[in-house]
């Protein structure tokens, strides 16, 4: 919690963390804090003399802490909002449209007791942050309940 606490009042300073443990949990918490450099005793052998070797961290200990703190910050992702290349082929059934909430006959003013906004967001739909600009606006078709609602459905 210190990294909190320096980070309040240092904000702009670089953060960091020296650390002697042999647990990479440490060095992820830091991260998580703000972090963004780590101090720690590297030794090829913890099998040497001296006071630091039976610490330090060994080649294959560092790169599982790096490996670690990698996976971490890209878990951490961005303030930047996207839909990720594993998301793609969802993205049509996590997403919302403007559906007819009953059958909606061809004339007819749109009212929004007409207008559902539900799964999925075909495409070509009106998406849910237009729907005050379809209130007001005519049915130029016969549409049935359920009906994903479309610019080209409606008129002035």
């Amino acid at each position: 919690m210190f990294l909190k606490t320096f980070g309040t009042m240092f904000p702009d300073v670089i953060l960091g963390l020296s650390d002697h443990t042999h647990s990479v949990a440490p060095v992820l918490g830091a991260v998580t804090l703000g972090a963004r450099v780590i101090e720690r005793h590297f030794t090829d052998s913890n099998d040497r003399e001296g006071p630091d070797h039976k610490f330090a961290m060994n080649p294959e200990n560092w790169a599982k802490m790096v490996e670690e703190t990698r996976l971490l910050e890209r878990s951490l992702g961005s303030s930047d909002k996207f839909i990720a290349d594993n998301e793609q082929e969802t993205q049509i059934v996590q997403r919302r449209c403007l559906r007819a909430a009953r059958e909606i006959k061809a004339g007819e003013t749109i009212t929004r007791d007409m207008i559902d906004v539900l799964r999925p967001a075909t495409a070509g739909a009106i998406k849910p942050d237009q729907i005050q600009n379809v209130i007001g606006t005519k049915a130029l078709m016969d549409m049935p309940l359920g009906k994903e609602l479309r610019w080209t459905d409606l008129g002035a």
